[in-house]
């Protein structure tokens, strides 16, 4: 069942002057949240054939539609969105593409406590290694700055703790090597679920040659009001997952978990929700003063 999220911000491209090629008449239902321009539509194609479907359009220069596409169009063995059609108005890329139904696990678990959490993380782990796994020459992935260790520059007025955690990462930063392919934008919100099944695997807009640590902790890094990923043993499920069909390095994955975190830490710090920054800066911690892989 499709969750209904009101308009919440303007979008940049008018879709009252968007004229799809394949697509005769829609209209938008819902407006997922997302950091590009999301629309949740239904309409009818020219054919007369009802159909729910997505338009994905850029909001900027961050957005690389031209990676997804090509492996929106390349990728086979995966659940992954069909494209429809491409184009671009008023200088804005747009993607359209058939809706993939599922449920996310935020909602999953917030809704339903009988299910077997540690299972649904066990899969999630293991889908990320699937990926891993993907034999295929490609360019580097984009990299996002919160990939690299937090710049005293941009984060301003950091405390004692904050200051000691940044050197601590400057100290430890391991090798860091491109020669996996990665999904780059592998959380929660971007996998969808039937049953214990993934559905849907979303938005490659970051994916290419990268450093498989980091995209094992993008998708660890607990994200505020997310209550799952947030202790030791909701890591090692999903690792166990992971370990079931590919190896990792434990003291590389250690690095960019922490780093990871301390960033949504900064960046959030700001903004009251204690509870968030108190379970972050406990992760950190724990991460930071035991042997990784003895703990996991």
């Amino acid at each position: 069942m499709t969750k209904i999220q009101k308009k919440w911000r303007e979008s940049k491209i008018d879709l009252s002057t968007l004229q799809l090629k394949e697509i005769q008449t829609y209209k938008v239902i819902s407006y997922p949240p997302a950091g590009n321009d999301v629309f949740d539509c239904v309409g009818t194609l020219k054919s007369g054939e009802n159909v729910n479907f997505i338009i994905k359009s850029e909001r900027g220069n961050f957005a690389n539609f031209d990676n997804e596409i090509k492996i929106l169009n390349t990728i086979t063995d995966f659940p992954i969105p069909k494209i429809i059609e491409t184009g671009k108005i008023n200088n804005f890329r747009y993607i359209v593409m058939n809706k993939m139904e599922g449920e996310k696990l935020s909602d999953i678990f917030n809704e339903n406590k009988d299910v077997d959490k540690k299972k649904y993380l066990f899969l999630y782990g293991q889908e990320l290694a699937k990926i891993h796994k993907i034999n295929i020459n490609w360019d580097i992935a984009r990299q996002r700055d919160i990939n690299d260790v937090p710049s005293t520059e941009f984060y301003k007025d950091l405390n004692d703790w904050e200051c000691k955690t940044i050197k601590y990462l400057e100290k430890t930063k391991p090798t860091i090597v491109m020669d996996t392919f990665i999904h780059g934008d592998f959380h929660y919100g971007n996998i969808l679920w039937q049953g214990y099944n993934i559905s849907a695997i979303l938005d490659w807009e970051y994916s290419g040659l990268g450093f498989k640590e980091q995209d094992i902790a993008w998708a660890l890094v607990l994200r505020p009001d997310q209550k799952f990923m947030d202790n030791l043993l909701d890591y090692k499920a999903f690792l166990e997952g992971y370990n079931s069909i590919e190896d990792f390095d434990y003291i590389k994955l250690k690095w960019c978990l922490i780093n990871g975190l301390l960033h949504f830490y900064l960046i959030n710090k700001h903004q009251k929700n204690k509870n968030y920054l108190s379970k972050v800066k406990k992760l950190i911690e724990q991460l930071k003063n035991y042997d990784f892989k003895h703990v996991l």
